[in-house]
């Protein structure tokens, strides 16, 4: 006896979605990390600059 499963639309594009906002999410996360990253070592060279001028 062959068994069909079938997914209702519904269902299939609401874990697209939540799959999708996970990797909205994770990527406005890295680029959280590089900017705060960024604005560190830009605060550090300027530091460095300020000592030795």
């Amino acid at each position: 006896m062959a068994m069909r499963i079938s997914v209702q639309p519904g269902v299939q594009s609401g874990t697209n979605n939540v799959a999708r906002s996970g990797m909205s999410l994770r990527r406005k996360a890295w680029l959280a990390v590089f900017a705060a990253s960024g604005l560190f070592w830009i605060a550090v060279a300027l530091l460095v600059w300020q000592l030795w001028s």
